[in-house]
């Protein structure tokens, strides 16, 4: 099974609300460190699309159930959650997140 989702970046609005029902206290420090808006824009609709992946992979609605955090080498991971690898893309108006269960063929072979 797979998680994917799409947002498109300038539909995302940075409300307090909007960010607390998304992000866990870690990804809102994270969201933070960002100086610009265009930046925090981009973070916020990534992480969105994230869990709105995990959703689709885990029927999961709780998103504070997940935080997605960084390794040192900017590899996105969720945290507490070993069994699900994540990628997170940004390019143009658009940010794209993918999900898998480790050990499970993508495929369906």
């Amino acid at each position: 099974m797979v998680g994917i989702d799409i947002v498109k970046i300038s539909r995302v609005k940075l409300t307090d609300s909007f960010i607390r029902r998304v992000l866990t206290i870690e990804e809102q420090a994270l969201l933070q460190s960002f100086q610009s808006e265009k930046r925090q824009k981009e973070f916020l609709a990534g992480r969105f699309a994230s869990k709105e992946a995990i959703f689709k992979l885990t029927q999961d609605s709780n998103y504070l159930s997940y935080a997605i955090l960084k390794e040192p080498s900017g590899k996105p991971y969720i945290k507490d959650h070993p069994e699900l690898s994540i990628s997170i893309s940004h390019d143009g108006d658009y940010a794209i997140a993918i999900v898998i269960r480790n050990g499970e063929n993508i495929c369906g072979q």
